[in-house]
């Protein structure tokens, strides 16, 4: 997605509306982007930074009679080469260490956004498509970098929305379309596993139809989708790819109830979901020397349901309790991987899981002033069957296992403090204990791959409307890559400071200037194994509403009665 065009972010934690069809065992991220206005809107970004960074976006949107669209188009580039310190795969000898620089690691993206909204008395019909190109190397590991390794990607993602309503039954109509092509280049075979040059191409297409019907007091959502997938792998070295050709054929039906109780100081959910998955993966005959092909047919069924509890204690504190069963089989990407260093698995069976959580949010009456102006704490538990879980099995490959069963216990703690009249405090604070419960001795009880227990992100802001400074601080605990947790990635702590300005007097000052310094200390780290992280980086960007200034200028000529 381009960065400019997205609204807001919104994490759903345990109980998923029906809406996302309710079937993920670890929540949903839905990911907003930008309205078309009503207003006419004129905006323009350009930013720059260390590594050769640099990034310009503009939008624009309007009204024409009765629809209302946006465009926006954004353009980004590095050359991503900063210095690291190279262990040269010695991690316990110091003396062979030496700073280098990180080789084949830029990159070159366009995106851009389109979105119409026409209504027509009850009826709203919404398109929008997203397109993005982007080109970029993959570096390998730091103690042996690879210099000639591409991977280009093309991705067109369009949706029309149909929304109305009649009496007490509101419905939406919702149509897909996604086609992507993505080209891997290793011709000295530098990263993953020997020589390759493949182009795949992924196709889908769907159609959603929901419902939301008034019963009384209780709101219904009833939902069915249907879907189609398509993977098709191109080998450009040999007439025959190591990937399978794949269909993914899907039905998915289901609904949810709320219902108020005790003068709406309860609230009371329930639904459920069943979903058919027919996969049909092709692929050559392994005991055949000629071009037959033989198909397997893997098709299964996945049921989920949930119940959830909303509780109103006073004005200010609200207690929520959820429950549900969920079943996932594995995507396109977990089957078959791509970009060399990641390999599918097309054995991989589906994931089952139990997720149980319990909140209490205070939230201050509106209006009112006051320190706190948001706590939250919740205590959360998964136990899970056939987890997914990607997992560093050798130097150069991550490949993607089912890890038996696991049980993941947690806390989480968010707050936005009020400090002062020109101060604020936002936090979050996530522990968790992900036991692996396998039968196999040597990892039964260690940690899961990737699954850090300590999470930090802290920032403070000071300042006025038009002149702000802040500084963030990242925790993340060590963790580790292989399920017998033998190879280890230490701790990592990240500072960041920054500010921003308005520039210009009165209703005109449409001209902002930010400034940010991350990784303040030029800390040295990695998320993988051997793949480093930039040390200290500066970056300067100026945004202009040019759209604003109009409108102010139209204010002006308004309040003095020129044309």
């Amino acid at each position: 997605l381009p960065a400019g065009g997205i609204q807001r972010v919104e994490v759903y934690r345990g109980a998923v509306p029906a809406r996302f069809g309710g079937n993920a065992l670890g929540g949903v991220v839905h990911i907003r982007t930008r309205a078309a206005a009503g207003e006419p809107t004129l905006k323009a970004r350009g930013a720059a930074g260390s590594f050769g960074s640099r990034e310009l976006s503009a939008s624009a949107g309007g009204r024409l009679g009765r629809t209302s669209y946006l465009g926006l188009i954004d353009f980004g580039e590095s050359g991503s080469d900063f210095p690291f310190l190279d262990d040269n795969g010695t991690a316990f000898n110091s003396r062979d260490d030496e700073w280098v620089r990180r080789l084949n690691n830029d990159f070159r993206s366009l995106r851009t956004l389109g979105k119409v909204d026409h209504r027509v008395g009850s009826l709203r019909l919404q398109g929008q498509n997203l397109v993005d190109v982007t080109h970029r190397g993959i570096p390998g590991i730091g103690n042996l970098q690879a210099e000639g390794v591409r991977f280009d990607t093309w991705r067109s993602t369009s949706e029309l929305q149909l929304f109305g309503v009649r009496g007490p039954v509101g419905y939406r109509l919702v149509a897909h379309h996604l086609l992507q092509q993505e080209e891997y280049k290793d011709l000295n075979g530098e990263v993953g596993l020997g020589i390759q040059h493949e182009r795949n191409t992924t196709a889908s297409v769907g159609l959603r139809l929901e419902a939301n019907i008034l019963l009384g007091r209780a709101l219904t959502t009833w939902f069915a989708r249907l879907g189609e997938e398509e993977f098709r792998p191109e080998n450009l070295l040999a007439p025959q790819s190591r990937l399978l050709n794949s269909t993914r054929r899907t039905l998915t039906a289901g609904g949810e109830v709320e219902l108020p109780l005790a003068s709406d100081r309860l609230r009371l959910t329930a639904g459920g979901q069943g979903q058919r998955i027919d996969d049909q993966l092709l692929g050559p005959h392994a005991f055949l020397a000629t071009r037959q092909e033989i198909a397997r047919d893997r098709a299964a069924s996945h049921w989920g349901g949930r119940l959830g509890a909303t509780w109103q204690l006073g004005e200010q504190w609200t207690l929520k309790g959820h429950g549900g069963r969920y079943s996932r089989p594995p995507s396109f990407f977990e089957l078959f991987g791509d970009r060399g260093a990641v390999i599918g698995n097309a054995d991989l069976a589906s994931e089952e899981g139990v997720n149980l959580d319990l909140g209490l949010v205070h939230r201050p009456v509106p209006g009112t002033d006051g320190v706190v102006r948001l706590f939250e704490l919740v205590v959360f538990r998964r136990t899970v069957r056939n987890l997914i879980r990607f997992v560093h099995n050798s130097q150069l490959v991550t490949r993607p296992d089912n890890l038996g069963k696991a049980r993941i216990e947690g806390i989480e703690l968010r707050s936005r403090l009020r400090l002062g009249r020109r101060a604020r405090l936002n936090a979050s604070y996530a522990y968790q204990v992900p036991r692996n419960r396998s039968t196999l001795s040597y990892e039964r009880d260690k940690d899961l791959p990737n699954a850090p227990r300590h999470g930090l992100d802290v920032r403070v802001e000071v300042g006025a409307s038009t002149r702000r400074l802040h500084y963030e601080l990242n925790l993340e605990g060590g963790h580790f890559l292989d399920r017998a947790n033998l190879r280890s990635v230490p701790r990592r702590i990240v500072h960041g400071v920054g500010g921003s300005t308005r520039l210009g007097p009165g209703r005109g000052a449409t001209t902002e200037v930010f400034l940010e310094v991350r990784n303040l200390t030029g800390n040295q780290v990695a998320d993988l194994w051997g793949y480093p992280l930039p040390g200290r980086s500066y970056f300067v960007a100026v945004q202009q509403d040019i759209g604003a200034r109009w409108a102010a200028l139209r204010q002006q000529r308004r309040e003095t009665g020129s044309l």
